[in-house]
């Protein structure tokens, strides 16, 4: 009976562990108080006007937001209320959803097609839900499941289970992809010059629960890494349908994507945070207002669902932390936008019909725009390989990487003239200058060549264990440490030390260039993010030549290239890293690894017999090595070796004579 009781207790925490949320309308004067809600953790929904928003909160929610002087009053879940409907009218029904599918139907839907067209589909599932479901997602391609020199694109439908109209847009989609096949022109040529991933529901428990949130009450489109409250880039402690998207994200080299809402018709792009009310620009503003009105214009009446042209700025509309579009951006290196599909959650299914027809061609449109910009292959120049790079364009802060796999990479871009730059680990790097035009893409090779200055540069790998290969010097409230767990190459780094709040650790050197150069190195950061936006940082790394700051670092950083131009000339260079007054975040920490000097002063090669060690052989060393013979004095070990010009392990009167022979040679 006991253990009946305990599993009783059990299963009763487990399904009222999260208190049960309500919807209400909140009201209030100015946006600037919308970043009070979010600071207190209220999930705002998609209903947002000048005064009001609506929000899903619980009863102690209800009565904070009440005594903060918020209107607030709970309205009904119009989404929730259609979704009993379907639930009661289909009961007896083989339809149990209407023109909905529901779990078993979707699963029936996606495994015939992949049967009906295994040419060019491929059915997988990336992982299961809190409930055990399967997610699907069906790959749409001319030789699915292998990786091709060709972009790749995914759609993500259905991350809040209430929010439907994705869903089955997304269904629409793949039988439109796969009937054109061979017949449209459209479809084929999508198919075959680009792998389209779809998933039509990341939430499934949700959907078959008629709730935003999973069957844990998680919200996912809260769960992901957050560049401003949650730097670490891993699945720890997240839900099992974020894990699945991101390790399904990291097997693959995703470039443009998008995640399919509901509650509005706006097509809302990154970046999502960090104040409600303010634009807040991505490095790609351009780019994403770009392919988020590709999207909007190819639309019957985007404009009318109250966003100017249709389109919106994430934290101007409202911030949310832990959101999957700026997840995609941020860590993977993958455009994605949000699209808000129509202002009802869960509409009549009746409407399915013709929403399909409202954003077939605006799904298609905004597809075809992973085909703009440049795109080429980095190879190396001697042997073809493919390698592993990093490719910036000259006046965007965001870089992004080739598929590792066939060194392809595609840079989206709008139209105009751009400086790319391809630069790897050991090679020289190269930049061009490329238009991008109108329509399409130019296509831009790079083939690096081996730099042959790191055959003879000075390098400092840190690989001795110290800092005793030049003349290191530290400053501030610790010293910089050898670190084996985080390098970019070899066993070692350099990390800076463990200091505390409003302490710094920093590690310098002087050093004389002979000729005009640079200096590089690879740095990894990991504190506190705030400033990378802003440019008001607070916890950082920072480089600096002669006392000049050339630039600075925050966030989560993973090992990326820095290189400076540096005249010849004596130069101080000092890496430091600075913590403010408050918020422990990450490791706190930054390292530095494989620095490649500028040319400079090559070393002075003394003679052997040097005594004294000032690199001159003189009476000076006769002098020295007398007292020595004498016992006078005691030799170290280096000034035994140079003494004793005849090797026989013995300082005696043979020595002085063969010093004083050298001495008077000519």
């Amino acid at each position: 009976m006991k253990q009946y009781i305990i599993i009783i207790l059990v299963l009763f925490t487990l399904g009222f562990s999260r208190a049960e949320k309500r919807m209400v309308e909140i009201n209030f004067d100015q946006l600037t108080q919308l970043h009070q809600l979010v600071e207190m953790g209220i999930d705002l929904d998609h209903h947002r006007t000048l005064t009001e928003v609506h929000a899903f909160v619980t009863d102690e929610e209800f009565e904070s937001i009440r005594q903060l002087n918020f209107g607030i009053k709970e309205i009904p879940n119009q989404a929730k209320l259609y979704y009993e409907e379907l639930k009661n009218n289909s009961q007896d029904s083989r339809n149990p959803m209407e023109a909905y599918h529901d779990y078993n139907e979707l699963t029936a839907f996606m495994q015939d097609i992949a049967d009906s067209y295994p040419d060019i589909t491929r059915l997988e599932s990336i992982g299961q839900s809190v409930q055990g479901r399967e997610l699907w997602v069906m790959e749409i391609s001319d030789n699915p499941g292998v990786n091709e020199v060709e972009p790749e694109f995914k759609y993500v439908a259905n991350m809040h289970g209430d929010e439907t109209v994705g869903r089955e847009l997304s269904l629409y989609l793949i039988e439109w992809l796969v009937e054109g096949y061979g017949s449209n022109s459209q479809a084929t040529n999508l198919i075959n010059n680009t792998a389209i991933f779809i998933m039509p529901t990341m939430n499934p428990d949700g959907f078959e629960l008629g709730q935003r949130y999973n069957a844990n009450g998680i919200d996912l489109n809260r769960d992901f890494p957050d560049q401003f409250t949650d730097l670490s880039n891993t699945t720890n402690g997240r839900a099992p349908e974020t894990k699945a998207v991101m390790e399904w994200t990291w097997e693959h080299h995703f470039v443009l994507s998008a995640n399919m809402h509901g509650g509005a018709l706006v097509a809302n792009y990154p970046f999502d945070g960090p104040n409600s009310g303010s634009y807040s620009a991505s490095p790609d503003d351009d780019l994403f207002i770009h392919i988020s009105l590709a999207y909007a214009d190819a639309h019957p009446n985007m404009a009318s669902g109250g966003f100017s042209n249709g389109i919106t700025n994430g934290a101007q509309w409202y911030a949310i932390f832990g959101g999957m579009q700026d997840w995609n951006y941020i860590w993977e290196g993958d455009c994605d936008i949000t699209l808000e599909q129509h202002e009802i959650k869960w509409p009549n299914s009746s409407q399915l019909a013709g929403l399909w027809e409202d954003h077939r061609e605006p799904m298609l449109a905004y597809l075809e725009e992973v085909h703009d910009g440049v795109r080429g292959i980095v190879t190396n120049a001697e042997t073809g390989e493919p390698l592993a790079a990093n490719i910036s364009v000259q006046g965007i802060d965001h870089y992004i990487t080739p598929d590792p796999e066939n060194g392809d990479y595609y840079r989206l871009l709008t139209p105009g003239n751009y400086t790319i730059t391809a630069q790897a680990f050991g090679y020289l790097a190269q930049s061009e200058t490329v238009t991008v035009p109108l329509n399409g893409y130019a296509e831009l090779n790079f083939q690096l060549s081996i730099d042959p200055w790191l055959a003879e540069a000075d390098i400092e790998d840190f690989e001795d264990g110290g800092f005793s290969n030049f003349s290191w010097e530290f400053s501030g409230n610790a010293d910089w440490t050898i670190d084996e767990s985080n390098v970019f190459e070899g066993v070692n780094s350099g990390k800076s030390g463990s200091i505390d709040h409003s302490e710094e650790s920093a590690i310098s050197i002087t050093l004389d260039v002979v000729e005009d150069g640079n200096i590089s190195f690879y740095k990894k950061v990991s504190c506190e993010n705030v400033g990378s936006q802003t440019g008001n940082y607070y916890d950082f790394l920072s480089f600096s030549i002669d006392g000049i700051e050339m630039d600075k670092w925050a966030g989560e950083m993973d090992w990326s290239l820095e290189t400076f131009p540096v005249s010849a000339g004596s130069h101080s260079f000092e890496w430091l890293f600075i913590k403010d007054h408050a918020v422990t975040s990450g490791s706190d920490a930054a390292w530095v690894d494989f620095i490649v000097f500028p040319p400079l002063s090559p070393s002075i090669e003394c003679p052997a017999s040097d005594i004294n060690g000032d690199c001159i052989i003189n009476v000076l060393d006769v002098i020295m090595l007398v007292n020595f013979v004498l016992e006078n004095d005691t030799p170290t070990s280096d000034e035994f070796s140079a003494g004793d010009l005849n090797g026989d392990g013995v300082l005696n009167v043979i020595d002085v004579v063969l010093l004083v022979n050298e001495i008077l040679q000519p």
